[in-house]
């Protein structure tokens, strides 16, 4: 089950990336490095405010949805209400505060985009409450299926706003947002066939019990992956800013491979809860996200300079440094990403905001000292080396809670190593294999 449901995600986790860089690279030509940093505090200003405001739940109905005996009916009307809380909230809040973040984080620059910034917070939350929800029911295919449109959609709108029209920073937050608003109608679709929604207390109080020892986490996730690139903003120009978010989007294309594999494990993990397979499959998961990762890594070490210089353009050469910097560090945060979905499937949200909690000790304090002095190497330095914390803590971690030692969690074994000839040799026979063939006849 465990290898059917990486399979589906890494699947839909490639190509989904595939169609979303080429957005990344048209957003870079179109926008240049001054307004891609704008667009990118914008969109980190919106993802903030759901971390802040969003009480854990994009992880609860994750978690809830793979539960037996949960409403899914009641689940997704329990989200769409919040998000509807969510937006009558941050909507007027961001049209009120417009001047001020364009003062404080836009250098200048945003006015009453920032508005739009603000219909991203509902998007953003209902987008991530309904697709975890699909995730909770092993809808797998479907949500790939769903992730590969969404980043279709955003990808003719960013062509069509941004580049034919030229509506600039405007058109790719709402290209954005068209992404997030098509998630959102074809999984509450999906979920409506199981009755209509409706409002559940007792679940949203459970909901917000486990969402609030997530949320902590979620906190500090954003100051160990976003932290920085708030403190160029303070520290450097709006093109430092540019140049370092399209450095992060390169060097993390890695760290597809561990949310495919975290997104996996939570329901899988739950489900097995008091199983004896709930150990091994832990065991499994990690072994291959390590073989994987570095594979993933040395080819991306090949690719990103290729596409950096001919893709984004030589405008963007300063991005360069800061990638190969970071590169290494994918490993170890994939690999922490991988546990916390393990450990929140356990029932142990806590316990993985706990470790996120500790990285974001290690982040702040290297952002401030090393940013204001060393800009964008800096800061690509201070998340290598908390990443690296990030990860290594949530190997002892788990290994402390599964009883698993360190070594026999990363490690693969010789057995594990066997599977991927195999697997490459059985995919080879099935290409092989005429259409009219056994397969065919018995489908």
């Amino acid at each position: 089950m465990l290898g059917r449901a990486v399979s589906l995600n890494v699947g839909g986790q490639l190509a989904g990336f595939a169609v979303s860089f080429v957005s990344a690279i048209m957003l870079a030509r179109f926008l240049g490095p001054s307004d891609r940093g704008l667009l990118a505090i914008m969109v980190t200003a919106a993802t903030v405010s759901v971390g802040l405001a969003g009480a854990g739940l994009a992880t609860s109905a994750q978690y809830f949805a793979s539960r037996k005996g949960t409403s899914q009916a009641a689940l997704l009307g329990n989200t769409l209400a919040f998000g509807l809380v969510l937006g009558i909230v941050f909507v007027p809040l961001f049209w009120l505060l417009s001047g001020r973040l364009s003062a404080w984080l836009g250098h200048g620059h945003g006015g009453l985009l920032w508005v739009l910034a603000g219909v991203l917070v509902p998007l953003v939350f209902l987008d991530m409450t309904s697709a975890g929800q699909l995730c909770g029911q092993l809808r797998f295919g479907l949500w790939n299926g769903l992730l590969v449109a969404a980043r279709t959609v955003t990808l003719f709108a960013v062509a069509v706003l941004v580049g034919v029209l030229a509506l600039g920073v405007g058109g790719a937050l709402v290209a954005t947002g068209l992404g997030s608003v098509l998630v959102i109608a074809v999984s509450s679709a999906t979920v409506l066939r199981r009755g209509r929604p409706r409002l559940d207390r007792r679940l949203f109080a459970d909901e917000l019990r486990y969402g609030a020892k997530a949320q902590v986490g979620q906190l500090f996730q954003f100051l160990n992956y976003r932290l920085d690139l708030v403190m160029l903003t303070l520290f450097g120009s709006l093109s430092a800013v540019g140049y370092y978010a399209v450095a992060q989007t390169l060097a993390e294309l890695v760290i597809y491979l561990g949310t495919a594999f975290q997104i996996s494990l939570l329901p899988l993990i739950s489900q097995l809860e008091g199983d004896a397979r709930q150990h091994e499959t832990s065991r499994a998961a990690v072994r291959h996200h390590s073989v994987l990762a570095l594979v993933v890594i040395a080819v991306n070490a090949v690719f990103v300079p290729l596409v950096l210089l001919v893709g984004y353009g030589p405008e963007f050469r300063p991005a360069l440094v800061p990638v190969f910097i970071l590169l290494p560090a994918m490993w170890f945060l994939g690999t922490g990403n991988l546990i916390s979905g393990d450990l929140r499937g356990r029932g142990r949200p806590g316990l993985a905001s706990a470790v996120k909690g500790a990285a974001a000790v290690v982040t702040v304090i290297l952002d401030f000292a090393l940013i204001p002095v060393l800009g964008v190497v800096g800061a690509a330095i201070a998340s290598t080396v908390a990443y690296a914390f990030f990860g290594l803590g949530s190997l002892v971690v788990l290994s402390r809670v599964s009883g698993v030692p360190v070594r026999e969690l990363v490690v693969p074994s010789r057995a594990d190593l066997a599977l991927y000839p195999r697997g490459a040799r059985s995919l080879v026979a099935r290409l092989r294999r005429p259409s009219g063939g056994p397969v065919a006849a018995a489908s």
